[in-house]
């Protein structure tokens, strides 16, 4: 593989707060080494707290064969001088779009990168598994070489609980699966189990650790939280009183209520009642309850954050651009609940070209950022239909623009109120010669079918569904043999650019 990168900003993909958020180093908790180091130093982890985490993921790993790094890194949990690099998502079907992959690489290679350069320390990759999320739409389908699979069946409460059986249809599917999918979802009983193994598969050697946050033991460590903000609302107090809007809806009650097949928010009135049930709780009922089966109450959005960052020994959360936005806003609950804020470090973003696919971009003449364009952009630029005069109305326009504005500028020395007239009526010529413009391009590019035609056939590569091909396209469509190795050694968070990765 072979890297080219270029801005954020350059590609056109990124909200003004995520590029707000670049361009501000000053934050303590920017991507930056410097910050990581002061929030590690500053980070109070208890040795409780650190057996706790270890029990849960030496029981979660416990009927897996990994790799002796895996093990290795769930021992070292135990000792004070380990510290985890995190990065979260829901459970999608055969790993869901490329960035999921991009996701899991970067807290690898950040891990591998920090611990290489402060020996005294072990940074540990986490795959916080959004087991939980009972958002079944998310998750249920996965696009491959022009072409989506989706399971099609009835799902309700936390997606983590699903059988995995009926996967098997898929299989059956005019499609490559690897086996170690098939060995997984064949071999599960749930969803999250099959996510594990097949995350164990791909990134067992690279020491990765994938923790189910849906446990007992765990949700011990936020039974405070729960209180709080399903009996006081405090969270919705913090946001009500904030001179700064959080980047979701902040609820009065930030917990679901879960069961196997139930996920349903909490609505409080004179009561405790658990929408679209019959369950009701009075407060002592509710109380009793969190603090005896605290597994029971699921994090939204907000408190999933919080929940986080209190069960681990977590220096840097790393996301997509949304979730780096959601994260800033957050910090005024961090900062109420007395919870260390990790750095944000934005995953890593790619754009994956085949040799085949290359070989068409140089032919076309097109540069990196021309990569980013829509699709009548791009045609332009190869038809040259903007650079050559010969192929536009460019200089007929501004001549016809300059003789109407002359003449509006003779008139108002006679007469003031005749100028609005005149310059309407070039407006009206201008756009009038625009259109003819548009058909005269129009038939330039009938006149070059063929090659608006590679054009078309590259612009569904690089955005197929008309999506960027990081948020559609599945791994499956690429993945070969030394695929994750190399996507290691190109890719790095701490770049804050997006990657242009050539096969």
């Amino acid at each position: 593989m072979n890297k080219e990168t270029i801005s954020f900003k350059e590609t056109g993909n990124f909200s003004k707060k995520f590029l707000r958020f670049i361009e501000n180093e000053s934050l303590s908790y920017y991507p930056k080494e410097k910050n990581i180091l002061k929030t590690l130093k500053d980070l109070n982890f208890s040795k409780d707290s650190r057996e706790v985490l270890f029990k849960e993921l030496d029981q979660q790993y416990e009927n897996l064969e990994t790799s002796s790094l895996v093990k290795k890194n769930i021992k070292s949990i135990l000792s004070d001088n380990t510290f985890t690099v995190t990065t979260g998502h829901q459970l999608n079907i055969f790993t869901g779009p490329m960035y999921v992959i991009y996701k899991i690489v970067s807290v690898i290679k950040l891990s591998q990168t920090l611990s290489k350069k402060y020996p005294k320390y072990k940074f540990i990759p986490i795959y916080w598994m959004a087991s939980e999320d009972h958002d079944f739409e998310e998750i249920k389908s996965f696009h491959s070489n022009g072409k989506t699979y989706t399971w099609d069946i009835e799902s309700k409460g936390p997606v983590g609980n699903l059988n995995t059986e009926t996967l098997k249809n898929i299989f059956k599917e005019d499609i490559s699966i690897p086996e170690f999918f098939k060995d997984a979802y064949s071999s599960s009983s749930s969803l999250s189990e099959a996510v594990r193994k097949y995350m164990n598969y791909l990134f067992g050697e690279y020491g990765l650790i994938s923790i189910d946050p849906n446990s007992k033991d765990l949700k011990k460590n936020i039974s405070d939280i729960i209180v709080d903000d399903v009996i006081n609302n405090t969270i919705e107090n913090i946001e009500k009183s904030s001179n700064e809007v959080s980047d979701v809806y902040v609820r009065k009650v930030n917990f679901f209520y879960q069961e196997s097949d139930l996920r349903e928010r909490i609505d409080k009135t004179d009561k405790y009642n658990v929408l679209s049930t019959s369950l009701s709780f009075t407060e002592k009922e509710i109380k009793d309850k969190i603090k005896s089966s605290p597994e029971l109450f699921s994090p939204n959005v907000i408190t999933r954050c919080l929940y986080q960052q209190r069960i681990l020994p977590n220096v840097c959360y790393l996301g997509g651009p949304a979730e780096i936005v959601y994260w800033e806003s957050f910090k005024k609950f961090f900062d109420n609940y007395n919870i260390p804020y990790p750095v944000l470090v934005p995953r890593d973003f790619a754009l994956l070209l085949t040799a085949k696919v290359q070989k068409l971009i140089k032919k076309l003449n097109l540069l990196p950022r021309d990569l980013f364009e829509d699709k009548s952009k791009i045609e332009n630029k190869v038809l040259e239909v903007e650079a050559d005069e010969s192929k536009n109305f460019k200089r007929e326009i501004d001549h016809i623009k300059k003789i109407l504005i002359n003449v509006s500028e003779k008139f108002e020395k006679e007469d003031p109120t005749m100028k609005p007239h005149v310059l309407a009526t070039a407006k009206k010529i201008e756009n009038r010669l625009l259109q003819i413009e548009r058909r005269y391009i129009n038939k330039q590019k009938k006149n070059n079918i063929k090659m608006i035609n590679q054009i078309s056939d590259l612009y569904m590569f690089l955005n197929p569904g008309n999506s960027i091909q990081e948020r559609k396209e599945n791994f499956i469509s690429f993945y070969e043999l030394n695929f994750i190795e190399d996507l290691i050694q190109n890719l790095d968070p701490l770049d804050l650019q997006f990657k242009i990765l050539k096969k």
